[in-house]
Order: structure tokens, then C-alpha cells, then sequence
């Protein structure tokens, strides 16, 4: 069984650009800003393992809890990749499936399912995220940004 928080209906790609522009707008952040704070545990998340019905901790899903981005070393310890924009937009093959790039929509299906672009799961120690679509487009925000922001 896979965890998935009620989704809202999905809307064409423009009036989600509108949407998730409208919703970071009105929090007064930047969407890279948002996403960084997301990425970094200062906004929380919610996120459960694959197949378990609790959430974890906030405290514990942050992405940076396991993923280095551009300019800091990894966590001590971690086997998670360090998320830059290399990795998510060159094509490259993952996991033993074929080449594949990210993009907005594979990106966040990745965050809420545990799959990737080229539809193989990812390892189970990864959380999967009820990141609502503003949360999803910040993340990519950050995640695809030229270098790192302080």
C-alpha cells in the first residue's frame, strides 16, 4: 500500500504556475527561498517510509539530513546523492534504468512517490513527502538554482 495524502485536482500547467507564484508570493518568500527553508527542516514537511502508516518527525525528514547540495559536504554517513542541477538535468542513467533527466513534474512525483523520471524506485530509506504542488515547485526552485544561496 502507498502513502499519499489526498492530492488537489491537478490543473493545466499554466494555472499551476499561477498557483504555486500566488502562493509563494503571498508567504513573502521567493520561491528558491521557500525551497531552501524546506530543504533545510525550517519549514516542515511531512513524510512517512514507503508501506508504514506513521509520519516521521519533522525534525527528521529534512533533505539535508542526508542530501549535500552545491557548496556544503555531505552528511556524515550518507549514502544520498548531492542534489545539484547536474544531477537532476543532464541525463543519466539511475538505478540500472535508462537515461533520464528531471524535470518539475518528475521531480515532484519522485518527492510524493519514490519514483523516478525513469519510473524505478528509489531506495526505501528515502521518505516519500505530502508536498502539496507550492512546496514541490519551491523545492525544485532551489534544488535547480545556478549556485548555492546563503
Amino acid at each position: 500500500m502507498r502513502y499519499e495524502r489526498p492530492s488537489p485536482p491537478r490543473l493545466p500547467v499554466r494555472a499551476l504556475a499561477l498557483v504555486s507564484l500566488l502562493a509563494v508570493t503571498s508567504s513573502g518568500k521567493g520561491a528558491v527561498e521557500r525551497g531552501r527553508d524546506l530543504f533545510r527542516g525550517r519549514e516542515a514537511l511531512v513524510a512517512r517510509l514507503r508501506h508504514h502508516r506513521i509520519d516521521l518527525p519533522p525534525e527528521v525528514v529534512a533533505c539535508s539530513n542526508c542530501h549535500a547540495v552545491e557548496g556544503r559536504p555531505p552528511p556524515s554517513a550518507s549514502r544520498a546523492p548531492r542534489i545539484d542541477r547536474a544531477l537532476l538535468l543532464e541525463a543519466r542513467a539511475r538505478r540500472g534504468g535508462p537515461p533520464s533527466a528531471y524535470g518539475a513534474s518528475s521531480f515532484c512525483r519522485l518527492v510524493r512517490t519514490g519514483i523516478d523520471p525513469a519510473h524505478v524506485l528509489i531506495a526505501r530509506e528515502m521518505p516519500v513527502y505530502a508536498a502539496d504542488d507550492p512546496q514541490c515547485q519551491s523545492l525544485w526552485a532551489f534544488a535547480i538554482r545556478r549556485k548555492e544561496a546563503p
